[in-house]
């Protein structure tokens, strides 16, 4: 029986070794790609090669979001710090697919007292427990690196998604500080006027003092828009993983128009919860708990099992050999605490599962209201007080023409027809804003994608 035993288990050994993989970074690296690939139209790699002239040649045109999505996914070492980590999973998997080496025991007895010659005792032992428990153990590890996996590629993703909303920021700010820049010489024009009429007699102190304050405000405003061109620069090019050697890129001068395409909600809803990875991978880990909480119950009384053999040689010379085994007997343990550690982790997972869900929906609605009732705005500022401020200029330039009015009426109009190109902006940029953050929230690329048209109103000197 006992040899028989321990023929079947060098059988089961043999077979072991002879079916074992190497290491799957590979194959985690090509699902993670093909993840990226198929949720935003990017193509990433684990090896960063030589992209430096490439990389040059696309900073000498103004960037486009594309383009800055492209080189950040060459540029930005977050990149190789995902991929890191699947190498952590994928030796995971490799070490829950090995046994314990064998364990081999020599010992030397030497006579004593009226004994004589010595005697040897060697044995060989592996562990049983682990054979039985590998396939288990495997599968566990493979969910647990699906799941890595699924992670590593949200995680690209979301790098995807904030170089878009680094870029939209950055053109908007560009834009808001070129209107602030023509706001501050309509207001120095109109105070160096002021002094003009006040040395001359035709206003008084206070008149002055109103236009020059009104100057000085513009120029505060303008110095605070070209403060966030920087700050909002500076987010953009670490994002895209540049140096500051490589900080002579530009960005196009003003922001697309919002797209006029509908997105439904509930659909947009839907398709989150098959397409965000970080709900697929909440999944993984659910599956990889719930393996281990039923590998737990059926292998709850089985404790450290070695099988081997043993061998003796006597003082006389004679020998001995044979299998041996070794086990623990499941008398003050039955596996209780581990099952209720996993029944815990199981129920902690499906509970992480029901959160992203839940967040998902809120997610989606949020940015979809926010994105409407940004464009919304957006299109009141260029159908609406745009054109009423252009008209109330057009106007007042007429009756300066015929001196009905005096210029500092006009140069009021005119300052306040630049401060609602300066509202439409921030309104646009709301809208791309939310936008991607839908995006986000959706897991994928959004139905209506499309390139966006770059007409916008623009500011008359």
């Amino acid at each position: 029986m006992w040899i028989r035993l321990w023929r079947v288990s060098a059988a089961s050994l043999l077979s072991f070794v002879a079916g074992c993989a190497g290491v799957p970074l590979q194959s985690g690296q090509t699902r993670v790609a093909e993840l990226v690939q198929s949720q935003a139209g990017v193509t990433v790699s684990s090896e960063r090669s030589d992209t430096d002239q490439s990389v040059r040649g696309w900073l000498r045109e103004p960037l486009a979001v594309s383009t800055a999505v492209q080189i950040a996914m060459l540029r930005n070492p977050t990149l190789q710090m995902q991929f890191a980590r699947l190498g952590v999973g994928a030796a995971d998997v490799f070490e829950a697919s090995r046994l314990s080496n064998p364990g081999l025991s020599l010992a030397v007895l030497l006579p004593l007292g009226g004994a004589s010659g010595d005697k040897l005792t060697a044995g060989a032992s592996l562990s049983f427990s682990e054979l039985l428990l590998r396939h288990v153990r495997t599968g566990i590890a493979e969910s647990e690196y699906r799941r890595t996996q699924e992670l590593v590629a949200a995680s690209i993703l979301d790098l995807a998604v904030d170089v878009q909303r680094a870029w939209f920021d950055c053109v908007g700010a560009t834009q808001k500080a070129a209107v602030r820049r023509t706001i501050v010489e309509s207001a120095q024009t109109s105070a160096d006027l002021a002094e003009r009429y006040h040395q001359a007699g035709n206003i008084d102190q206070l008149a002055l003092q109103l236009q020059a304050s009104a100057a000085s405000e513009a120029q505060i405003a303008a110095q605070q828009a070209a403060g966030d061109v920087t700050e909002a620069r500076a987010r953009l090019q670490a994002l895209l993983g540049l140096t500051a050697e490589e900080a002579s890129w530009s960005v196009p001068d003003s922001l697309p128009e919002p797209l006029t395409a509908e997105l439904n909600v509930p659909s947009l809803q839907t398709l989150a919860r098959t397409q965000r990875l970080d709900l697929a991978a909440a999944r993984s880990h659910v599956s990889a708990t719930d393996q281990q909480l039923s590998a737990t119950h059926h292998y709850r009384y089985l404790g450290p099992t070695d099988l081997g053999v043993a061998g003796e040689r006597e003082a006389d010379g004679s020998k001995r050999v044979g299998p041996s085994v070794s086990l623990a007997l499941p008398v003050f343990n039955q596996g209780q605490g581990a099952i209720a550690r996993a029944e815990a982790e199981s129920a902690g997972a499906r509970a992480a599962q029901q959160l992203v869900e839940t967040q998902i929906g809120n997610e989606v609605q949020l940015q979809a209201d926010r994105m409407r009732l940004a464009r919304a705005q957006a299109a009141s500022y260029r159908d609406g007080l745009i054109p009423q401020r252009e008209a109330v200029v057009a106007r007042l330039q007429e009756q300066v023409n015929f001196m009905l009015t005096d210029t500092f009426n006009l140069l009021l109009a005119k300052q306040q027809e630049y401060a609602a190109y300066v509202g439409y902006i921030d309104a646009v940029q709301s809208y791309w804003s939310a936008r991607t953050e839908l995006m986000r929230a959706v897991g994928t690329r959004l139905p209506d994608e499309a390139t966006p048209s770059m007409k916008n109103p623009q500011v008359q000197p």
